[in-house]
This record gives C-alpha cells, sequence and structure tokens, in this order.
C-alpha cells in the first residue's frame, strides 16, 4: 500500500476501531513510513488529513496522540426507525445513510421497530436503545415513536440510555417532546409548516372552496405542523377554516368516522399527513362511494404509493437529508457540548 488515501483510510479505521486506545498515541512518522513503505512527507500529509479528521492532535516535540472523539469514536453508528409500514420514507432514507457513512468509514448498525403493538413498540425502541448502548456506538440517528399513547415516555427513556452510554444523538424528522418545548438533542429534518403551506396554497390556486386535513391519533408533532401550513394558506385564500369543520382526528380507514365526518359536506380537496394515510383515506371513501370517491387527495413525503396512486404530494429531500444528518451527528461526536441545534430544508411540491 503507497497511495496517501490508501493509508489515511487504514490507519483512520484503525484508530475508530480502538487499535490506539492503550496509549493514546500514534507510531512516530519514521515507523509509519517504515510500515508503508512510503517517504516521510507522504506519512506526513496523511497526519495532517488524520488531524483535520479531528481524529489526532500534533504538537512540536510531542508525540502524536488520539483526540478524545476518536477515543469516543468507535467507528459504529446506530439507526432506530419506524418499520415501513409506519413510515415508509425512512428505508430509502436508511439506504442513503448506509451509503454516506460507509463512504466515510464508518459503519451503520440498523435497529427497525416492527411490531405493531404499541406496548411492544415502546419495548423495542429501549431494548434497541440499550443494545447501543452495550455496543458503544460512537452516535444514533434516532425516528422518535409515533402513534402511541406513551410514545414521549418510551422516546425519553430510549434517549437516557443513549446519554448514560456517553452516545450522541440526533433525531430524525422531529423532537422526542412537544413544541414549543425543546429538547437537548439535534434535529433534521424538513420544514413542516412550509410543506404544508405549499400544498395549502396549492389546493387554493386549483379553486379547492373546502379543504380538509386527516390528522391520525397520536400522530408526531411533524404532521401538526402540516396541518398548521395548509390552514394559514386556507386563511390567506380567505376560506373558513376550524379544528371542528376541516380536521378530523381519526385513523384514515375508520369508516364511521370518515362517514360522520363528511355528513358536515363533502370536502373539495382531503390531504393527509402522508402519503401511506392518504392512501389508505382513499380506499375508506372508495368504499364510502359516490362524491366522496372523486374526493381530491394529497399527502406527503413522495413515496411510491404517491405516484401509483398519482397523489400531489410532497418530495422529502432525501440524500440533504442523510448528508445533513450525518454531519450533524459526527459534529455533535466531535463536540458533545455544543447548544441543541433544529435544522429544516426545503421540500418540493409535486403536483399530480
Amino acid at each position: 500500500m503507497s497511495g496517501h488515501a490508501e493509508i489515511f483510510e487504514a490507519l483512520r479505521r484503525e484508530i475508530l476501531a480502538g487499535r490506539y486506545d492503550a496509549e493514546k498515541r500514534l507510531p512516530s512518522e519514521a515507523l509509519l513510513a517504515q510500515r508503508f513503505g512510503v517517504s516521510r512527507p507522504t506519512i506526513s500529509r496523511v497526519t495532517l488529513d488524520l488531524k483535520r479528521e479531528g481524529l489526532i492532535m500534533t504538537r512540536k516535540g510531542a508525540p502524536t496522540t488520539i483526540t478524545r472523539y476518536a477515543l469516543n469514536a468507535t467507528g459504529a453508528l446506530g439507526l432506530v426507525v419506524p418499520g415501513e409500514g409506519y413510515a415508509e420514507i425512512f428505508r430509502p432514507l436508511e439506504r442513503r445513510l448506509g451509503r454516506l457513512a460507509e463512504r466515510a468509514g464508518w459503519d451503520l448498525i440498523h435497529g427497525e421497530i416492527k411490531s405493531k403493538d404499541p406496548k411492544v413498540r415502546a419495548r423495542e425502541v429501549r431494548r434497541l436503545a440499550y443494545q447501543f448502548s452495550r455496543e458503544h456506538v460512537a452516535g444514533v440517528f434516532f425516528q422518535p415513536l409515533e402513534f402511541i399513547e406513551d410514545a414521549p415516555r418510551a422516546n425519553e427513556e430510549a434517549a437516557r440510555y443513549f446519554d448514560k452510554a456517553g452516545i450522541s444523538v440526533v433525531l430524525l424528522d422531529y423532537d422526542i417532546v412537544t413544541p414549543p418545548a425543546r429538547s437537548r438533542y439535534d434535529v433534521v429534518g424538513i420544514d413542516n409548516f412550509a410543506a404544508g403551506l405549499a400544498v395549502g396554497r396549492h389546493l387554493v390556486r386549483a379553486g379547492a372552496r373546502r379543504i380538509a386535513f386527516l390528522h391520525r391519533p397520536h400522530a408526531a408533532p411533524t404532521v401538526t405542523n402540516r396541518m398548521r401550513g395548509v390552514a394559514s394558506a386556507v386563511v390567506e385564500g380567505g376560506r373558513p377554516w376550524s379544528l371542528k369543520d376541516n380536521v378530523l382526528f381519526s385513523e384514515p380507514d375508520n369508516r364511521r368516522a370518515v362517514a360522520k365526518f363528511l355528513r358536515k359536506g363533502l370536502p373539495d380537496a382531503f390531504v393527509a399527513g402522508n402519503d401511506v394515510a392518504a392512501a389508505a383515506l382513499g380506499g375508506t371513501l372508495a368504499g364510502i362511494g359516490g362524491g366522496a370517491a372523486r374526493i381530491r387527495l394529497v399527502g406527503f413525503d413522495d413515496v411510491e404509493v404517491a405516484g401509483r396512486l398519482g397523489l400531489t404530494t410532497v418530495r422529502q429531500p432525501l440524500d440533504a437529508i442523510a448528508e445533513t444528518a450525518l454531519q450533524t451527528l459526527v459534529s455533535r461526536i466531535k463536540a458533545p457540548n455544543l447548544p441543541p441545534r433544529t435544522i429544516l430544508l426545503g421540500a418540493e411540491l409535486v403536483v399530480r
């Protein structure tokens, strides 16, 4: 091995794997040059890059030592996301995170919450938190639980496992506490209010007089923000809006609740918190029949079902979310005492 990049990658992986924990120092440049069969200037370039990466500290006349960040980092990151039946958007995001992490020299350990039973889901997230703390991952991407009554408590308990183990956390999509409260963790997602506003404005421009919103029980704060964005656009367009008349708090397949809501009058458009919920609502409306089957459906996320059903939706910028989440988590691992950051990205309205 003689290339600068290959030597850098080899040493980087060794450092993150904990090979130099015992003495907290890297071999001298002379020894490294001998090991890899290259010149001292080549090793000097590698040393400089390792320093820029935050893995080593160099001082004139002193040995090169491993940084606190490098000692805490194991070379592995954890990922806790809901099963695909709950949030299809996280499967493609997971793939992108995996590719980016591997390219940056990290192993990504996947943890999926698969059960549909609320109590079991709460236990699963705590189990994964415990597992990752035992495996000493350097950091975790965590999409908090939703759609269960005790989600805040389960999320907070999982976060305490991470804190106790000294594991840095980046929350995906939303915080573990209800706004306006703010937790101590970084959050990366899209600007959901702006996304809802874009949807609402589009529907108003398209001539929709009455716009309804499906809000599932115990849904995440992101759904509430999407609803508020839609409501703001409706009011901005001179149309009435109230929680009683415009918002259905129900599961999308609850035919009785949907039918009761429709007795107030058929909306021109029905916006759901995501594409999967919109598709399920479409099936319920089709079962009710009549004018209900012709209500325009709108979702969020732009997952596969949106294209198949021709839904207008909001496309999540998955590449940007994955890249931002990884950068945020690595910077948090390097500097644990940074103040909590909320990074919201723009999203594209897709009209079909």
